[in-house]
C-alpha cells in the first residue's frame, strides 16, 4: 500500500461536565481537551483512522510529510521512524566509548509524539484491507463483548446517586470514581450501596499518600462491601506499601502501570492483584506486548482510558478483547461523557459490557459533520 494523503484534524469535544463531576471539587481537567485525529488515505481508496492527544501542529506535519515520502511499508509498525536523523542527540556524533550501546539499539526507546496514532490509524488500514478486524492482528479475540465501566470524577454522595441511576440506563453495571483521602468517601460508597448492587473501582491517583495516613479510612471505606477495586491508592513509588495493604483489604489492589518500564518493579514487588495498562504511551503491539508478560505473571488486567473519543475507545476494545487476561473491568466511558463520539454509529452496551465494534479494522466510521464542526484546525498533506 502507498499512501497519497493524510489528513489530520484538532478537535476539543466538551464534557459534559454535570456528569463528570460536582462543582464543589471542581471542573474535571479533561473538560475541553485537546485531540488528534488522522486518516490515513492510500491508493486504493482505503482510509485508516487513528486519534491521540493533540501535539504541535508543526510536528503534525512534519511528521505527515516524511511518511509519504518514505511510505510505511518496509517499517515496523511499533517505531516508526518519524524523527529527522539530525534531530536526537543520541543520533550526532559522540565519544566513542567501550560501554556505549549502539544508537541504533537505543531508537526503539524513543517514540515520536504521533507515533501512537499512526500505528493505530495504519493498523486500522491494514487490517481493512485484509478484510479482519483490527483484533485478528493482534492474535485474534478472545471475546465479542468487553466488561466496562461507568466513570464520574469527585462527586457530592448526591451527585453519586444521579451518576449511578445514568449508568443503570445507559447499560452499565459497576462504576469508577475518582477521589482523594480527604473526600467524603464513605459516604459516596453508602450512596452508591443504596442506590444499586454495582462494584465500584476507587482510584485515587495516589492521593491516599501514605498506608500510615490512610489505612483507618481504607479499612471502613473495605466495610461497606461495594469496593471491589482500589487502584492506586498511594504514590507508585511506594510499591511495598501496596504490598502490605493487600493485607489488610478483601478488595483488590490495582496499580497503574505507568511508565511501562515500570512494570518489572510492580510484578516483582508483589504490590498488584491486577494491573491497568494502557496504551497511550507505548502503543497497540507495545501493549500486547505487556500484557502477555501480566498473564505469564498471572495477573488480570484492563485497557485503562482517558475519556477518550470513539476511535481509540474502539482501538482499545480491540486490545482488550485479543489479551486473555484483559478480565476486570475497563473505563471505556468516554464516549457517553463527551457532547459527541465522532462516531457515526453508537457503541453497543448490554449487561456492563461494550460490543468490540464488528467489521473490517476498528469496525468505525467517524461521522464527518460532527468532526468538522468540533474542529478548530485541520490540515491535508499530499503525497
Amino acid at each position: 500500500m502507498r499512501l497519497i494523503k493524510i489528513e489530520a484534524w484538532e478537535v476539543s469535544v466538551p464534557l459534559l461536565q454535570e456528569w463528570a463531576s460536582s462543582p464543589e471539587f471542581g471542573e474535571h481537567g479533561s473538560r475541553e481537551d485537546g485531540r488528534l485525529v488522522l486518516a490515513l488515505h492510500d491508493e486504493h481508496g482505503g482510509i485508516g483512522w487513528g486519534e491521540g492527544k493533540a501535539i504541535s501542529r508543526t510536528l503534525v506535519e512534519q511528521a505527515a510529510a516524511r511518511l509519504l515520502k518514505e511510505g510505511l511499508s518496509a517499517s515496523r509498525l511499533c517505531q516508526v521512524d518519524l524523527f529527522p536523523a539530525d534531530e536526537l542527540y543520541w543520533s550526532r556524533p559522540a565519544s566513542p566509548s567501550p560501554f556505549a550501546p549502539c544508537p541504533e539499539n537505543l531508537r526503539h526507546r524513543l517514540r515520536h509524539p504521533m507515533q501512537n496514532v499512526i500505528e493505530m490509524a495504519w493498523t486500522d488500514l491494514r487490517a481493512r484491507r485484509l478484510g479482519i478486524p483490527v483484533a485478528d492482528l493482534l492474535g485474534g479475540a478472545w471475546r465479542d463483548w468487553v466488561e466496562t465501566d461507568y466513570w464520574m470524577g469527585r462527586v457530592t454522595p448526591e451527585q453519586a446517586r444521579r451518576c449511578v441511576r445514568r449508568a443503570r440506563e445507559l447499560g452499565f453495571l459497576g462504576i469508577k470514581l475518582k477521589t482523594t483521602l480527604e473526600d467524603p468517601n464513605l459516604e459516596r460508597l453508602e450512596a452508591i450501596q443504596e442506590e444499586s448492587t454495582f462494584p465500584v473501582t476507587v482510584d485515587s491517583n495516589g492521593r491516599f499518600y501514605r498506608l500510615a495516613d490512610a489505612l483507618p479510612t481504607l479499612r471502613r471505606m473495605d466495610a461497606v462491601g461495594n469496593m471491589a477495586i482500589l487502584e492506586d491508592p498511594f504514590p507508585r513509588f511506594h510499591l511495598q506499601e501496596f504490598a502490605e495493604l493487600r493485607q489488610h483489604l478483601q478488595a483488590r489492589v490495582v496499580v497503574h502501570v505507568d511508565p511501562a518500564e515500570s512494570l518489572w518493579s510492580v510484578l516483582r514487588s508483589g504490590a498488584a492483584d491486577g494491573l491497568n495498562l494502557d496504551s497511550k504511551e507505548v502503543g497497540l503491539f507495545q501493549w500486547r506486548v505487556l500484557a502477555g508478560t501480566a498473564e505469564q505473571a498471572n495477573l488480570s488486567i484492563w485497557h485503562g482510558s482517558g475519556l477518550d473519543l470513539g476511535i481509540a475507545t474502539a482501538a482499545q476494545l480491540h486490545l482488550a478483547a485479543s489479551a486473555p487476561n484483559c478480565r476486570l473491568p475497563g473505563d471505556q466511558a468516554g464516549p457517553w461523557l463527551r457532547e459527541h463520539s465522532l462516531l457515526s454509529e453508537p457503541f453497543e452496551i448490554c449487561d456492563g459490557k461494550i460490543r468490540v465494534p464488528i467489521g473490517p479494522g476498528l469496525g468505525i466510521e467517524p461521522d464527518s459533520e460532527a468532526l468538522d464542526r468540533y474542529a478548530h484546525w485541520n490540515q491535508v498533506v499530499h503525497a
